[in-house]
């Protein structure tokens, strides 16, 4: 993790852009690293290309609609909404705004957290 990731204490959009621009795939950029925990920000450009993840995770939508696919369920996003991904499960974005983009919290271990019953 770099000094500016553990040392930046404001968290924002701006930055989380910038972080986007400069990212090997231009697409994800990480703002923030704690223990398991992972903050990071998503603008795709036209497409979601994404793949299962290894751990769970949360995206906050931060601009634009679409539809969000996880599993075999599709449905419509807008500002504001949480979406929860468990860990290895198929999901995308899709038919997205070209404004689209979501805050993205990783947490827990590999396999993702267990599921407690109530």
């Amino acid at each position: 993790m770099s000094t500016d990731m553990q040392n930046n204490d404001r968290h924002t959009v701006a930055r989380a852009l910038e972080l986007v621009r400069q990212s090997e795939d231009g697409a994800y950029g990480v703002l923030l690293e704690h223990g398991t925990m992972e903050l990071g920000f998503y603008k795709p450009d036209g497409r979601d290309p994404q793949q299962p993840h290894t751990r769970d995770e949360i995206y906050v939508v931060q601009s634009g609609t679409g539809y969000f696919v996880c599993g075999d369920e599709r449905k419509p996003f807008e500002p504001g909404e949480a979406l929860f991904v468990p860990a290895g499960a198929v999901h995308r974005f899709e038919d997205f705004s070209e404004n689209f983009a979501a805050w993205v919290i990783f947490y827990g271990p590999d396999g993702g957290e267990r599921q407690t019953t109530s």
